[in-house]
């Protein structure tokens, strides 16, 4: 814990004298971290703009403040890093996945849109707490979903909102993905995707359509290997793998292509809806 705690201070993130006397309100806040863990946002993704420095963040699920009682509003907590990416590392360091820590935050626990947010002050290790862990338990863990044709989705451990099973895609199985914020809509996804699974051949036709439209000309430009031969687009689209499936609620969903090598193993994603079609085609990975 001392190694974390110099490098935070190497970070300033204890604390600048302007920062000092929002941390006179601070106060102490134990949590279980999400499945996710930590993350940097770099200024290219920042709202703050280009010239900003990198943002840690890092949400827990099942929190407390002081020794309040427990929480299962998901707590984001974002502290100001340095620039550039190793600027990041302490902060990635200091979280892991379904931990429990214990850190100090500056001022109170507020809202960023719809769910409660706070300012990191300091980090004070790992923290051992049986109550928090049992309320973070069906969060992390949530139970398999079975629906009575398409079978059993099981809770991906890192996306927990996700749940991940197979479907026979123009006779070869793929994988089939319900993604959902809440576990009530996960009907409305197997829906959809009975739908798509029932008219496979017009959604590959018209996936692959795109995928043509918007990336053949682009691989005879610039991914072609010098010197090799242009594919004619029969051949082009014969390259591509079956698509993994992810379907989200309100009849959207993603098909997600493997590339052949055509792009250096880039992934090809293909949005759409069931209202409104094949929307788009693109590089991913």
């Amino acid at each position: 814990m001392k190694k974390l705690a110099v490098l935070f201070a190497a970070l300033g993130s204890l604390l600048s004298p302007s920062a000092a006397a929002e941390n006179d309100r601070s106060s102490i806040v134990t949590g279980v971290v999400d499945a996710m863990g930590p993350s940097a946002i770099g200024p290219l993704t920042s709202q703050a703009g280009p010239n900003a420095g990198w943002i840690g963040a890092v949400t827990l699920v099942a929190w407390r403040s002081d020794d309040g009682p427990v929480e299962v509003s998901p707590l984001r907590i974002e502290h100001p890093l340095g620039h550039g990416l190793p600027s990041s590392d302490p902060w990635m360091a200091s979280f892991r996945p379904r931990m429990v820590v214990k850190i100090r935050i500056a001022g109170e626990i507020g809202k960023k849109g719809l769910w409660p947010f706070a300012k990191f002050a300091e980090y004070l290790g790992e923290a051992d707490d049986a109550e928090l862990m049992k309320a973070a338990d069906p969060i992390l863990n949530p139970p398999d979903f079975v629906d009575a044709d398409l079978g059993r989705f099981v809770a991906d451990r890192h996306l927990p909102d996700s749940f991940n099973g197979t479907a026979t895609w123009l006779g070869k199985p793929v994988d089939l993905t319900l993604s959902a914020e809440s576990r009530d809509a996960l009907p409305d996804c197997a829906a959809t995707a009975q739908i798509l699974l029932k008219d496979a051949l017009r959604w590959q036709a018209e996936a692959e359509k795109k995928i043509v439209e918007n990336l053949y000309q682009l691989w005879v430009d610039e991914w072609r290997p010098e010197g090799t031969p242009i594919l004619s687009q029969a051949a082009f689209r014969a390259r591509l793998t079956m698509p993994a499936i992810t379907i989200y609620e309100g009849g959207a969903f993603e098909m997600e292509f493997g590339d052949g090598d055509l792009f250096a193993g880039h992934w090809i994603l293909v949005p759409g809806s069931l209202e409104e079609g094949i929307e788009d085609a693109g590089l991913a990975g």
